[in-house]
């Protein structure tokens, strides 16, 4: 199993880029930490030759990994346009 490695950073009260809401926040924890484990499923795929038995398994996981990051995503980018939308002109 590929670990996280690290955690998001708090930003302060008045970073423009701190998580207006929960979910916002929450879909950045999920996407930073299956990023983590799509870049080390890949490299565990580039050392394995094409006939290797544990291909299909970490194959698989990869899949699992990039399906799991576009379900936080998508609700991430219309909670982010969401946020932009409410904020005012100038």
């Amino acid at each position: 199993m590929i670990k996280k490695t690290r955690q998001s950073a708090v930003a302060d009260k008045d970073s423009f880029l701190m998580p207006s809401s929960s979910l916002l926040d929450n879909h950045f924890d999920e996407i930073l930490e299956t990023t983590e484990e799509i870049l080390g499923l890949v490299a565990i795929l580039k050392t394995l030759s094409p006939t290797d038995a544990k291909r299909d398994e970490y194959e698989g996981r990869l899949y699992v990994a990039l399906t799991h990051l576009d379900h936080h995503v998508k609700p991430a980018m219309k909670e982010w346009d969401r946020v932009v939308d409410r904020m005012p002109e100038d």
